[in-house]
């Protein structure tokens, strides 16, 4: 199995908010559908009130999902291993007049006392860590009793392999991420994450599947356009778009409880 390239977030720190940045598909496409569900699990289905919730993002990186809490009123807490990328936070939260902490820390240790978070985010994290469940074990300690965490990954199955790994990273005419961003084999199943999770006391879980807009053949055109510098990496996330689905093969979402117990 390759070695993952964490490191990687250290060297595009600068770009997460650059419209011709590989990272801002992130923001593109994947932030408005995941923010969305998010809100709508606290809100509908959890029936909490945003204002004054305080919200751990775990791996937090140029805080795409912390300004989406702080937005919304929550006290917003983002913790991330690159100190390049949390300066490029910090700074675009300073633009935005947005008040988030953000510290330097790895989700297998968590800086944070037992019991001191309403919410955890952990969104693009479990399938970089080398050890997943003690980051699991870690986020069920800092989560209050009845607390919620919401996450998404990627699933390891064929279909990823070819999207996430072939065609984004691997295929010279298609590629648009550096090499080993992703390890296929450290994609995890929504039953193992299950599984783990309940180990841990986060129950209740809930899955929803990030799906493109686009058709195969729109998908491949917009990749080739931004691989001859004829559109932004920007407007292909804005192309791509996700939206929740019930197809979880590729990447998928969901939220769990951290039990009362």
């Amino acid at each position: 199995m390759a070695n993952i390239d964490n490191d990687i977030y250290n060297r595009v720190a600068p770009t997460w908010w650059d419209e011709d940045g590989f990272m801002a598909i992130l923001r593109t496409s994947l932030n408005p559908p995941r923010a969305a569900y998010f809100r709508n699990v606290i809100v509908q289905r959890m029936g909490l009130q945003p204002s004054g919730l305080q919200v751990l993002d775990v791996g937090c990186g140029g805080g795409l999902l912390s300004e989406e809490f702080a937005a919304l009123g929550c006290q917003v807490t983002g913790i991330d291993p690159s100190e390049p990328t949390l300066q490029a936070a910090r700074e675009h939260a300073r633009k935005g007049g947005l008040n988030i902490r953000y510290l330097s820390g790895r989700g297998e240790a968590l800086p944070f006392e037992d019991r001191s978070f309403d919410l955890v985010c952990c969104c693009d994290v479990f399938e970089h860590v080398e050890d997943l469940d003690a980051v699991l074990r870690e986020i069920g300690r800092v989560l209050k009793p009845g607390g919620v965490l919401l996450f998404d990954t990627i699933n390891r199955t064929r279909r990823s392999k070819l999207v996430a790994i072939k065609l984004a990273q691997d295929w010279p005419p298609t590629r648009f991420i550096p090499a080993d961003v992703h390890v296929w084999e450290k994609f995890i199943r929504p039953q193992e994450l299950q599984e783990r999770m309940q180990n841990q006391g986060l129950v209740g879980c809930e899955f929803a599947g990030l799906s493109p807009r686009l058709n195969p053949f729109g998908l491949l055109l917009a990749l080739w356009r931004t691989k001859l510098g004829r559109m932004p990496f920007a407007e292909l996330g804005r192309r791509l778009r996700l939206r929740e689905s019930r197809d979880l093969s590729i990447s998928y979402m969901g939220f769990a409880v951290r039990s009362l117990a």
